[in-house]
């Protein structure tokens, strides 16, 4: 089946990682290694608005000082003049990621935040998005820089793209590995062309 649906993670994908997520697990004091998301949810109430707080103040601060990476905007350009549905998926918070997408000018068909549905590597942002399009995992692929992003997409049973510069143990499970964004182009063209 040809693509039809390009799912894209936000940052260390299409803008450049600007979150330090040791200072973010630092300042809420959460151990080192877990994830941030899923450890706030068993925090008390009063604990847990705090972390949000913290968090959402990160977001917003790496949202307004975001970069592009590296052809991005030409990537999506390309895409969009192919006819293909173009979506976020991302743990951020909608706030930041609209504040990034104003800052660089980029549209999607459709944004899932971590208010929208659980978050990655929870599929149901990935099939939620494949639902609202009316199409397939055949005709769906999910691009981004890190496991739970593969995740997603595998729960999802799409195809997935791995967006690193070196590969990692997780990156065995995507269907692509690549370093680029020009990769990625040219990757999802000859699937937008079969």
């Amino acid at each position: 089946m040809p693509l039809k649906l390009v799912i894209f993670d936000l940052d260390g994908t299409l803008l450049e990682p600007a979150l330090d997520f040791h200072a973010i697990r630092a300042e809420i004091g959460l151990p080192p290694v877990v994830p941030i998301l899923e450890t706030m949810l068993a925090l008390e109430p009063d604990a847990r608005r705090r972390a949000y707080a913290i968090l959402d103040r990160h977001e917003a601060e790496a949202a307004a000082r975001s970069a592009l990476m590296p052809g991005a905007k030409e990537l999506l350009a390309a895409l969009r003049q192919r006819g293909l549905k173009l979506a976020v998926l991302t743990r951020n918070s909608r706030v930041s990621v609209d504040a990034a997408c104003q800052r660089h000018g980029l549209e999607f068909d459709a944004i899932s935040t971590r208010e929208t549905h659980r978050p990655k590597p929870d599929p149901d942002g990935v099939r939620d998005l494949m639902r609202a399009f009316g199409v397939g995992a055949g005709e769906t692929v999910v691009v981004g820089d890190y496991r739970f992003d593969i995740e997603a997409g595998r729960g999802a049973s799409v195809r997935t793209i791995a967006l690193v510069a070196v590969p990692k143990p997780w990156t065995k499970d995507a269907t692509w590995v690549v370093a680029s964004l020009a990769e990625v182009g040219r990757i999802l063209e000859r699937l937008a062309d079969m």
